[in-house]
């Protein structure tokens, strides 16, 4: 199972503030069977350019990979490997930005979208169709369950049709106010990525392990094991 959406990097967005937030995340993530990390800090475009958000990026990597190689030897090994990408928030015309691709989940073409909060509407799908036609990325749509209630089920059927990969957070799974919902996506293969979208160890901690414990009792184990598989597929 890799963990496709976390903000562990210390230092760099709303996430962890102290390498010692990463590691203890880290450590949480692999008690709970997560082999690897993505490390998906927020880009905003309108903040910084694509190249001042690498130099940052890298500079909070290098920094947590020095605090790592203080652990003990076993420490260090228990922790699931790491990823590097980014969670980028969709303005108008972002496919026409240069060097999109180096936000890519390492080694893929692969790009994890935050879409807008605002009502969906044409302009949104015509960048996406664009981002997918006109650079040849696929574009991940992060944490869906978040976008439920406020979008007209409309758009999110058009969404869907696109057939690109879609993430749902663990926390939906474990509130019961939202279980029923995203339980179904998952049952019909809308969804197909399950993600714990970690901020800290505490208030928004890593929680992939209860979640797949809660798909497995309600949908079956094969279907807890399919989400653990399709994770792995971004990274084929």
């Amino acid at each position: 199972m890799i963990d496709l959406h976390t903000h562990v990097l210390p230092g760099i967005d709303d996430g962890a503030s102290r390498s010692a937030e990463s590691i203890a995340m880290l450590k949480e993530e692999a008690s709970q069977g997560v082999r690897a990390v993505a490390l998906t800090p927020h880009f905003y475009r309108d903040r910084e350019t694509v190249a001042d958000f690498l130099a940052h990026r890298q500079a909070a990597y290098a920094h947590l990979l020095c605090r790592i190689e203080e652990l003990p030897p076993e420490e260090r090994e228990a922790l699931p490997e790491l990823k590097l990408g980014a969670e980028v928030t969709w303005m108008e015309n972002c496919s026409k930005w240069e060097g999109l691709e180096q936000l890519c989940y390492e080694g893929t073409r692969y790009l994890l979208i935050e879409p807008p909060f605002i009502t969906w509407n044409e302009a949104w799908f015509r960048d996406l169709q664009d981002l997918m036609n006109a650079t040849g990325l696929t574009p991940v749509i992060a944490h869906l369950d978040r976008y439920l209630r406020d979008q007209k089920k409309s758009a999110i059927r058009e969404l869907l049709s696109y057939g690109i990969p879609v993430q749902i957070s663990a926390e939906s799974l474990l509130r019961l106010t939202t279980r029923r919902h995203a339980l179904e996506l998952l049952a019909s293969g809308d969804v197909q990525l399950l993600i714990s979208d970690c901020h800290d160890p505490k208030r928004r901690k890593p929680n992939i392990g209860d979640a797949l414990q809660v798909i497995a009792h309600r949908l079956g184990k094969e279907a807890a094991e399919k989400l653990a598989q399709n994770s792995e597929k971004i990274f084929a």
